[in-house]
């Protein structure tokens, strides 16, 4: 009975705090419950339990995505669960033969090689990540700055840990004392650290920018029909013109705004730039480039003299909706302003929001296109890569909010989209620039990778305990 508790209540933590979910806090105790009961149970058991509880806290993916392919909505599952499993029966490994601090500190250690490791292989980058349930809290956050979002799934994972050790050793002497200062410590010094970032002065003169977007346009991204394509390029741009009367000058429409195929190119951009000059505006687009050969996801950039001067094609894209387009190459920069432009799922991966802070990046101008139930989640992935890159974002996306965040992850304006044209305007001042993390990379990830290893030699050479 207390195993089938346990997995009940990690199942229901994890599922309300991770993927779709951000009960921030509900992530620090997910994994307690089965940290507590695994390694007093066979391995058969352990297995079981943690597959289980791990499955069913995944099948909020499952809910949130209706619209991806069911074989890739199970991979994603099928592999969270695997992972998972292997990492609480590492750890598992580790408790019965090592001491308590060992034990708190082999949780973390696992799970975040675990977590970083995936990372690198898979078509979804970082997403998942439980760094990013954090994204609201926002002193713990800006550890990002410093080892991105995995350290902070390191220090949730660390935290999860002691609760789990001082518990399961509560009748030891010393057993809080060691779980307080193995742990405790650490989360004490990022808290100050984040306290103390959120007091930086801003650098730069604030931006006002305009975001857009219309969800029901988005039935018209694959439209071939001249004549309903038009009109809505028409009324975007009539509305960028109004956005830069208030003052706007910078304005950001969502990813895939319309379809475009080649008799229309020259009209759509006509119109877009027209709009830029008329509101002496930066005008940044997303179009669907409906070329049979190869379609390509494309965000044009036009300069307040109408000028087109980027045109950026998405380099990531979103696993059986879009296997047919062309990937782009290297970052979106509009030379010499400190300023980038990526689309959507561009945003999920961590290599690419270095790349841009390494160039300079300080305002990042993000079209998107959400699932509606994860737009809380994809936009705080987005505002994640901003803390750890230096950089403020602008994020307007189709069936999402329209997000502005600075540097340091506040959110300036954040409004719903919906059924009709979703409209913000703010100021947003661009951040200082690169980061310890942007310049020096995963550091304390690879350190976990390293150290999960470390642990698990040494407990193969222990015995188990009594």
């Amino acid at each position: 009975m207390p195993l089938v508790l346990a997995t009940l209540l990690s199942a229901t933590m994890g599922y309300w705090s991770s993927g779709v979910h951000h009960v921030w806090w509900l992530a620090w105790l997910a994994p307690v419950p089965l940290l507590v009961v695994l390694p007093g149970v066979t391995a058969g058991r352990a297995s079981l339990a943690a597959f289980s509880a791990t499955v069913l806290a995944a099948l909020n993916i499952v809910v949130a995505y209706p619209v991806l392919p069911a074989a890739v909505r199970a991979e994603i599952v099928g592999e969270i669960a695997l992972a998972s499993t292997l990492v609480f029966l590492a750890w598992r490994f580790v408790a019965r033969r090592l001491g308590a601090a060992a034990s708190i500190v082999a949780y973390p250690a696992l799970a975040t090689a675990a977590e970083f490791l995936g990372s690198l292989r898979s078509p979804h980058g970082s997403a998942g990540a439980v760094g990013y349930s954090q994204a609201a809290v926002l002193p713990l956050i800006q550890f990002a700055s410093l080892a991105g979002v995995h350290g902070v799934s390191m220090l949730v994972s660390l935290g999860a840990a002691a609760i789990a050790e001082g518990w399961r050793r509560r009748g030891e002497p010393g057993a809080r004392l060691t779980a307080l200062m193995v742990a405790g410590v650490p989360l004490g010094l990022v808290l100050l650290y984040g306290t103390l970032r959120l007091r930086e002065a801003p650098s730069a003169a604030p931006a006002r920018i305009g975001l857009l977007a219309d969800d029901r346009a988005i039935r018209l991204h694959r439209s071939d029909d001249s004549s309903r394509v038009l009109p809505l390029v028409r009324s975007y741009a009539s509305r960028a013109r109004d956005l830069a009367a208030r003052g706007a000058t910078i304005v950001v429409l969502p990813e895939k705004m319309i379809g475009v195929i080649p008799g229309d190119s020259s009209e759509v951009r006509r119109l877009l730039a027209e709009a830029a000059r008329a509101g002496q505006l930066t005008l940044v687009a997303g179009i669907n480039v409906m070329d049979s050969t190869a379609p390509r996801n494309r965000a044009l950039v036009f300069g307040p003299d109408g000028r087109e001067f980027l045109d950026y094609d998405k380099r990531h894209m979103v696993p059986g909706l879009e296997d047919e387009y062309r990937i782009g190459r290297g970052p979106g920069l509009l030379a010499g302003d400190g300023v980038g432009v990526a689309i959507c799922k561009d945003m999920d991966f961590i290599p690419l929001g270095r790349e841009y802070a390494r160039a300079g990046t300080r305002l990042l101008l993000v079209p998107a296109w959400d699932f509606t139930t994860d737009a809380w989640m994809h936009s705080r992935m987005a505002i994640v890569r901003g803390v750890e890159g230096g950089f403020s974002v602008a994020r307007s996306a189709a069936q999402g909010v329209l997000t502005l965040s600075d540097a340091y992850g506040r959110v300036v304006l954040e409004v719903p989209s919906g059924s009709a044209a979703a409209t913000g305007l703010g100021n947003l001042v661009p951040g200082p620039g690169g980061t310890w993390f942007s310049r020096i990379g995963n550091w304390l990830a690879w350190g976990a990778v390293l150290a999960g290893i470390l642990l698990l030699v040494a407990a193969a050479r222990r015995r188990p305990a009594a």
